[in-house]
């Protein structure tokens, strides 16, 4: 295992939301990357250990849903707490164990930056797997910005 940290995956079909959070998460010091879709988060979490899954629940390909599925597969110590949100009035029951929150579309930008922040904070540190990738944030802001991926 690599080095211990806390990192937050944001996962958001989104292209203005992925974003705008990983501009305002890489300001405020976080390790952070992001997925367009359900099926490229999880490929993200089974490459590296997230302390936090911003999650969208309603993407194309696969649903925030699934992925809270998969998730709650994992061992109880491999999982990553989980922030949900979602434009959607209505939600399925969400397992506790998991989700720690949800936050409705549209949301207060600086409530849902300081919420993040406080997930992070209660969160624990955890061992990085090898060969995880950098985080979006520590690369380059020019090409983290503009969602290319390093060569």
């Amino acid at each position: 295992m690599g080095d211990s940290e806390k990192r937050i995956l944001v996962t958001d079909d989104d292209d203005a939301i992925r974003a705008l959070l990983l501009t305002i998460l890489r300001r405020r010091g976080f390790k952070v990357d992001t997925a367009r879709n359900g099926i490229e988060g999880l490929e993200h979490i089974r490459r590296c250990r997230y302390s936090l899954v911003v999650l969208d629940l309603m993407m194309p390909m696969m649903s925030g849903y699934g992925v809270l599925d998969e998730i709650e597969k994992m061992d109880v110590g491999q999982r990553p707490m989980v922030l949900v949100f979602t434009a959607g009035t209505t939600t399925q029951t969400l397992n506790p164990a998991i989700v720690a929150g949800a936050v409705r579309k549209p949301f207060d930008i600086e409530l849902l930056v300081d919420t993040i922040t406080a997930c992070i904070a209660s969160s624990r540190d955890i061992a990085q797997i090898d060969g995880c990738p950098a985080a979006e944030t520590e690369r380059p802001a020019a090409v983290a910005e503009r969602g290319e991926k390093p060569n």
